[in-house]
């Protein structure tokens, strides 16, 4: 069974007569956060060849689960926390406890050993930091009231969702990845929302114009209202503690009973940085996720990790970052042959289309397009050195897939631009 609360003992997953004492023969592992990364590198260490005690310290009270559904299936109705667990069935590993509703608040990496929020201390032989990311401080005027919310847990999106059945108008601050998606759901509800985006464009960091242009339009025949070059500056209230309204920094304002607050997410590197360990963005770590202490290892979104592939530093927030370094821990804690990080891949649900992200097209200087069609299209990002270093696409998703599939190996290679190699003369276009 799971541990629920904070100060409830541990009870292990698939106990036996004999468990404690084949519990001392073993090897501690702790891992702090119970989130998807965190969650992956307990079950393959526990249906790997080694022999450990594998901890698991979740602040919420729900095992590990995945995130893409929250903004998504969750919000629509159509899935619930089953159909987000990481593990779809109960785990009986023997040699695995998950604490949940916990925290650790102190590592002392000389007696390696972690201090828990209830005064428990748990000794490590090996510690994994997965301790994810957090939203972005949004304080303005009005930002506790009723009805402005943010996203990013399975209790965010559960109350969302609810909130949708009450709601009359709504505002969705900030028009990155998971405010569009918000948005789409919510105009897939019967709303007409309104996207207030700080920038002049949407996703003006991350994909080309014309990317940009397509998923504006995608919206804007959905009824979703987008307004750019503008902040909200604070909330009204109805008087009762309830959002009532939004001012913008243009002057405008926004009736609203819905306020969903969507200004990023930041990495949880508290914990970390109280350690001594070296930080560089995120948590700095080598290829195989080891942190400046080679018996402490950082994966997820906390890890600023080493990619060989680009030779710099870099940190992802993506699904697929998660499943790779998972990977990558468990390798290296079980003495397997570690994989090399893999090439970054993001995706992103609007409406019916997928917008698609393959390495690391900002590091791009020139844009050839790939494929354009009506519905489809995508755009290769090249470096100085005319090397292919990312690629973007948004359209139906078998379309474009089949077409990023095999662009992923152009990108593994850094393969240099020739129309033989691309099959076909591509023209540059303007980022």
């Amino acid at each position: 069974m799971y541990t629920r609360g904070k100060i409830n003992p541990t009870l292990p997953l698939g106990s036996c007569p004999e468990y404690y004492n084949k519990m001392k023969k073993r090897q501690n592992i702790v891992i702090v956060g119970g989130g998807h990364a965190g969650g992956r590198v307990a079950e393959l260490l526990v249906r790997g060849s080694g022999n450990f005690n594998v901890t698991i310290i979740g602040e919420e009270p729900v095992p590990p689960y995945e995130r893409p559904p929250l903004s998504k299936k969750v919000l629509l109705g159509e899935a619930g926390l089953e159909e987000c667990l990481l593990w779809k069935k109960k785990s009986t590993a023997d040699g695995l406890v998950i604490r949940l509703g916990s925290t650790v608040e102190r590592v002392n990496r000389q007696e390696k050993t972690v201090f828990l929020c209830d005064g428990t201390t748990l000794p490590y032989d090996q510690l994994v930091l997965a301790t994810g990311s957090r939203v972005r401080e949004f304080s303005i005027p009005g930002s506790h009231f009723r009805g402005a919310v943010t996203l990013r847990s399975f209790a965010d999106s559960q109350d969302v969702s609810k909130r949708f059945l009450a709601a009359k108008k709504m505002i969705v601050v900030g028009g990155g990845f998971i405010g569009l998606e918000v948005a789409s759901v919510a105009a897939q509800r019967g709303f007409s929302p309104k996207v207030v985006e700080a920038s002049d464009r949407l996703l003006s960091r991350l994909v080309p114009p014309m990317i940009a242009e397509r998923i504006a339009k995608t919206h804007r025949d959905a009824n979703v209202d987008l307004s750019y070059g503008a902040m909200v500056t604070r909330f009204v209230s109805d008087g009762h503690g309830n959002v009532k309204r939004a001012v913008l920094s243009n002057g405008d304002s926004v009736d609203c009973d819905l306020a969903v607050i969507a200004v990023g997410v930041e990495p949880v590197i508290d914990l970390a940085e109280e350690a001594g360990l070296k930080i560089d963005v995120g948590v700095s770590t080598d290829e195989q996720l080891r942190t400046s202490d080679p018996d402490i290892f950082a994966c997820g979104d906390i890890a600023s990790f080493w990619h060989p592939l680009y030779a710099q530093r870099i940190r992802l927030e993506s699904w697929q970052n998660a499943e790779d370094h998972a990977k990558i821990v468990a390798s290296a804690i079980l003495g397997d042959e570690v994989p090399e990080p893999a090439v970054p891949f993001f995706w992103s649900d609007q409406f019916e289309l997928s917008l698609q992200i393959l390495g690391l097209p900002h590091l791009g200087s020139s844009v050839r397009r790939k494929m354009a069609t009506d519905q489809s299209a995508i755009f290769l990002h090249f470096d100085p050195r005319e090397r292919l270093v990312g690629a973007t696409a948004f359209g139906i998703a078998e379309e474009i897939g089949r077409e990023m599939r095999q662009t992923k190996h152009l990108i593994a290679a850094l393969s240099k631009y020739d129309p033989e190699s691309f099959g076909a003369d591509l023209e540059i276009v303007d980022q």
